[in-house]
């Protein structure tokens, strides 16, 4: 799905035209944009007969998920993968990925990625595993830790087709948030009898500071929550949480709110409401928890719990006009545990 993705669409629609393994369709839908992204579709779709080219007249982010489910139900193809309109796969993805899937009779393949910086273009994060791993029965808690960084987004993956029409996939319900895509997939692994994560960094997930969530912070604060119930809610699927999986869900909470918190920082907004959405995020009993935790000390962020506050802390004293708000500073920093 493309809106307004005149910038980056030919980066995404090479790294699939090109790739080693050859015998593909490319669905593409231009989301109802108002640039150049249509026509760029068009002279691709010329020149190459793989490519089906959709488009709809007004923006909605659920107009991909029409698309996506009317796909799945027509498609002859053996597997299903996606690629955001400003990201690219490297060329022996596919190649990899359909070998890597029929060898162990995979309903999901996910792979390794790097997340780039989109306006300087500098790798900030290189996830890989050094061997790859097959995740199937018990195996899908006590291999948690070490597969969960690889499932938290939509695209990277390869799907089984049969697995997907025979899964209830329905997508989360209300309107697009931060980290619907991610509950999602996390959904689908939970559906899955066998997984597998192919380690090498073959997508590459472009990150950019007008994206959904520094836009729509708000929305995105509960999204983070409803993340970290949902990824609850899948480790007690599968029995008793262990204590260091238990310790991992506090870890990840942390990560999620170091993000939310982040984001409020960079917001355009005044004091005040930044003051009031970082109340949300810290009036949490997960976030009481989270300071209480004896975590093991593998957890980095956990193990820095103390520099983190005091960090936030800091970024609150430097606010404009912070002095005006003495009384919602002052509640703010107990629930931050700073007395």
């Amino acid at each position: 799905m493309a809106y307004n993705a005149q910038a980056t669409l030919g980066r995404a629609i090479e790294s699939i035209l090109n790739q080693t393994f050859r015998d593909l369709e490319y669905y593409i839908l231009d989301n109802g944009s108002d640039d150049q992204t249509w026509d760029i579709m068009l002279r691709y779709a010329k020149s190459d007969k793989r490519i089906v080219p959709l488009n709809v007249s007004k923006n909605d982010p659920t107009n991909g998920w029409a698309i996506f489910r009317t796909i799945i139900n027509v498609t002859n193809a053996d597997y299903i993968m996606w690629c955001d309109a400003d990201d690219a796969y490297t060329l022996d993805f596919l190649r990899n990925m359909v070998r890597f899937s029929e060898e162990y009779s995979l309903d999901i393949a996910a792979g390794g990625y790097d997340m780039i910086n989109g306006n300087t273009g500098k790798i900030e994060k290189h996830k890989v595993l050094e061997n790859n791993l097959i995740v199937y029965g018990s195996r899908f808690k006590d291999e948690f830790i070490n597969y969960r960084g690889f499932i938290s987004y939509l695209w990277g993956k390869l799907y089984s087709s049969s697995f997907l029409k025979s899964a209830d996939y329905a997508r989360p319900p209300g309107k697009a948030r931060t980290c619907n895509d991610t509950i999602w997939t996390l959904n689908m692994f939970q559906k899955a009898d066998r997984i597998g994560i192919y380690g090498k960094a073959m997508y590459k997930y472009y990150q950019y500071h007008n994206s959904l969530s520094h836009r729509n912070i708000e929305d995105g604060l509960s999204s983070y929550r409803d993340l970290w119930t949902a990824t609850k809610e899948y480790l007690e699927y599968y029995g008793p949480v262990s204590k260091l999986n238990e310790d991992f869900l506090y870890a990840i909470y942390l990560s999620l709110v170091d993000e939310a918190v982040g984001n409020i920082f960079a917001g355009e907004m005044d004091t005040e409401k930044k003051l009031g959405l970082l109340e949300k995020v810290f009036n949490d009993p997960v976030w009481t928890d989270t300071l209480k935790r004896d975590a093991d000390p593998m957890f980095r962020n956990l193990a820095v719990r103390q520099e983190f506050v005091y960090g936030i802390k800091d970024k609150i004293l430097s606010l404009s006009e912070i002095e005006k708000y003495a009384a919602q500073k002052q509640c703010l920093f107990s629930y931050l545990g700073i007395l």
